[in-house]
């Protein structure tokens, strides 16, 4: 009939070592299933058949008591094993669906979704110390979850899991207070992601490859506690290949590395020129500006005084700057206090679509290439590339010069000029009021970051390389109306006028939709595209949809995480509009034309 005898045995038991820990999921294997048979029955029948409220015993030692429907366990009951492990719930037709909890006879306990009789929804699963919240997929971890591995709350993770495995992006809290933010493979930190050591005071941003930890490989910076930066390469876990070292004085020091150890240094270092009457730590090298591709439009003679009265503007408005930087450097990720990230270009691009630089008769794709400091076609233009504060104010300065030059030529100092007016017209004024589809509400990012790697590599597949002397490859808006008419993506609701809407929506004139299409986007601007129109598309989908319920932890950190995971309804009507836009329409059409 239904279900048979439970052994208290774990899955293979996972235990998994993440730095500075090693630990036990603890999840508990549900009762097999077997034929039962009754050995007697009291109460209810109907028609010769066992019918409304009764109880039952079978053979072997297994009770039901609930309700019956014609000769079956249908509706709400408590069906106990021999062994002692208990299911409370709904039941259909003899098969525990619906709403149900699970108690094992150690306390172990499992509440929430129930299909067939395997854990398969959302649910909650406890076994001594650790906790497991979130999604299911026939018994297994599978989804959006979080799980927490002491009682305390203070070891955790808030992410995805693919079939029991931490995998896709993800967050984690060790004991000791360490955090990892980023991408996971088979339980392992790997691909692109920060790891914060609280009690060294060190931050690592970069790429990550599996192994025991999740060693750092691939390009990545290391930022120490004494306030050293290192930037470059990385393999298992060391210094390896092309890099560049600051120190906290300024010196910079660039050469190959092999196995944490420079072999060929550049003994060149500079350190940063000294104001008059203003003392270096005014500023810090943090702040320390590289703008030789402006200063080849200035005569000689003037580049030590251009540089000097730069820094001077610099110096004025450092505090905002640096309150800018940090504020867009954040944006997107959770909100850790006290947490530092480093700017990518992504969040660059909203900055200076925020502040309507894309008004002043240049686009995005144009910027990169005036701020472009990397040789290679491919990183001209990649929203992932990292911008330290001194790298954000040399391409601020770069881009003022390129757009004011002519506006400012009859100032005495035309790079501090042209900085000035940027910051004091385009910059402090719109600064932190954020627009678009990606970031605002912030919480919406945690959803659609589920999405920007695919989505790159279709943004990459339309892009078309410029002729010569240009050597990057973009798209244009146009290419926008042309791809969803392959992917056949049209309808009543998402037609060309509303896409191209979207597309102009942040324009310097909206109502001009067709004066925009020829323009070059970088990712960002097909990105929000995407989100805009999936909204579109997907806007008469109705709920209702599944809550995620508050977080229990007494800590602020993943309070103020679980705050970010859709709890208001709009938010997650509009998450589901959105997942169903990608994984049922977008992603499944572009596979059927094999662009990737």
């Amino acid at each position: 009939m239904i279900h048979g005898s439970s052994n208290l045995v774990r899955q293979t038991k996972q235990a998994h070592f993440d730095g500075d820990e090693q630990h036990d999921d603890g999840l508990l294997e549900l009762p097999s299933f077997f034929v039962l048979t009754f050995q007697r029955y009291e109460g209810e029948t109907r028609e010769g058949q066992f019918h409304g409220r009764g109880s039952a015993k079978f053979k072997g030692g297994h009770t039901y008591k609930g309700m019956f429907s014609m000769g079956v366990m249908h509706g709400t009951g408590v069906f106990t094993w021999a062994d002692k492990v208990r299911y409370e719930g709904e039941f259909v037709h003899n098969m525990p669906v619906g709403q149900g909890k699970y108690t094992w006879p150690d306390g172990s306990s499992y509440e929430g979704d129930v299909c067939n009789g395997v854990r398969h929804g959302s649910g909650t699963h406890k076994s001594g110390n650790v906790t497991y919240k979130g999604q299911w997929n026939h018994s297994k971890r599978h989804g959006k979850g979080t799980v927490y591995y002491n009682q305390e709350e203070t070891s955790w993770y808030k992410g995805n899991w693919v079939m029991n495995e931490r995998e896709g992006w993800g967050i984690r809290r060790y004991p000791s207070g360490n955090i990892y933010f980023g991408e996971w493979k088979h339980n392992l930190r790997n691909g692109e992601g920060t790891m914060r050591w609280l009690n060294q005071g060190q931050l690592y941003i970069g790429n990550w490859h599996d192994g025991v930890q999740g060693y750092r490989h691939g390009p990545g910076i290391f930022y120490y506690a004494g306030g050293a930066v290192y930037e470059g390469g990385w393999q298992d876990n060391k210094k390896h290949g092309k890099g560049k070292v600051t120190l906290k004085d300024g010196y910079v020091f660039q050469g190959q590395f092999l196995n944490d150890k420079m072999v060929t240094p550049n003994m060149t270092a500079n350190q940063a020129p000294v104001l008059h009457g203003m003392a270096e730590s005014s500023l810090g090298p943090d702040m320390t500006v590289s703008i030789d591709c402006a200063l080849e439009k200035i005569p000689g003679r003037k580049h030590e005084i251009e540089h000097k009265q730069v820094r001077f503007v610099l110096l004025r408005h450092k505090t905002e700057l640096r309150s800018i930087y940090r504020f867009y450097s954040r944006l997107g990720q959770p909100q850790i206090p006290g947490g530092a990230f480093l700017l990518s270009r992504m969040q660059l691009w909203r900055l200076l679509k925020d502040c309507y630089v894309h008004h002043r008769g240049v686009t995005l794709a144009e910027l990169d290439l005036y701020i472009r400091d990397n040789p290679e076609p491919a990183e001209v233009h990649s929203p992932f590339t990292p911008i330290m504060l001194c790298r954000f104010l040399s391409c601020l300065v770069i881009i003022a010069f390129h757009i004011y030059h002519e506006d400012m030529e009859s100032s005495n100092h035309l790079l501090a000029a042209c900085f000035s007016k940027l910051l004091i017209e385009d910059i402090f004024p719109h600064a932190k009021n954020v627009k678009g589809f990606l970031f605002k509400p912030p919480e919406r990012t945690i959803v659609a970051v589920d999405f920007l790697g695919k989505c790159w590599k279709v943004y990459q597949a339309y892009c078309r390389v410029n002729k010569a002397p240009r050597d990057d490859s973009t798209m244009t808006n146009r290419h926008i109306l042309w791809m969803y008419k392959d992917l056949n993506l049209y309808d009543s609701d998402l037609t060309i006028v509303r896409v191209m809407e979207i597309i102009s929506a942040e324009t310097l004139d909206p109502s001009n939709l067709s004066a925009c299409m020829e323009n070059e986007i970088t990712f960002l601007e097909f990105f929000e595209a995407l989100l805009g129109c999936g909204e579109v598309k997907c806007q008469q989908m109705t709920g209702p949809y599944p809550k995620i319920g508050p977080s229990r932890s007494s800590s602020a950190l993943a309070r103020q995480w679980q705050q970010t995971l859709a709890q208001d309804r709009e938010l997650d009507a509009w998450s589901h509009k959105i997942h169903h836009f990608f994984k049922h329409m977008f992603f499944p059409a572009v596979a059927l034309l094999h662009i990737m």
